[in-house]
């Protein structure tokens, strides 16, 4: 393994991450959306700030299934 690769469980967290949210898009959003914060936000704390992208983008997109859910809520009312 090479000094400048993140470990391979926190590449997988990170690829989690984007995974639940983009899953959350169309099963269980108020559960996956959440997970996919939560394992993005674990995948950011454990490595070097090159390797951030696929953790952040799984935040962003699960914090938009989690807007996207409360929109849909509040259209319905």
């Amino acid at each position: 393994m090479s000094d400048i690769s993140a470990p391979s469980h926190v590449q997988g967290l990170a690829v989690l991450s984007l995974a639940l949210g983009i899953l959350g898009f169309f099963f269980f959003s108020l559960i996956l959306g959440p997970l996919a914060i939560l394992t993005g936000y674990l995948a950011m704390r454990g490595t070097e700030p090159q390797h951030t992208a696929m953790a952040k983008a799984g935040i962003a997109v699960g914090t938009a299934v989690l807007v996207l859910h409360a929109i849909l809520l509040t259209a319905q009312s």
